[in-house]
């Protein structure tokens, strides 16, 4: 499961529970690691840091197309 991701779609539930310097610093870690998929991560990160909507879920769903990870489990994670 990406931390970084998981962390947009936090925000994009709720834009109070992330602050901008969590998603500043999330959209650096996400750029610094260099990862598969890290594009994306990267500005999914940025476009929420931003306050971007639409752009920030557009890059959320273009990782999970990259990756093919399960998104349930994400969505599953965020209501814990």
């Amino acid at each position: 499961m990406n931390k970084h991701i998981l962390l947009v779609m936090k925000w994009l539930k709720d834009k109070d529970s992330v602050s901008q310097k969590a998603l500043e610093k999330s959209k650096n870690e996400a750029y610094a690691a260099n990862t598969h998929a890290a594009c994306e991560v990267y500005n999914a990160a940025a476009a929420a840091n931003y306050d971007y909507v639409s752009q920030a879920v557009y890059w959320v769903n273009r990782y999970f197309e990259e990756t093919g990870e399960d998104r349930a489990q994400y969505e599953k994670e965020l209501e814990k």
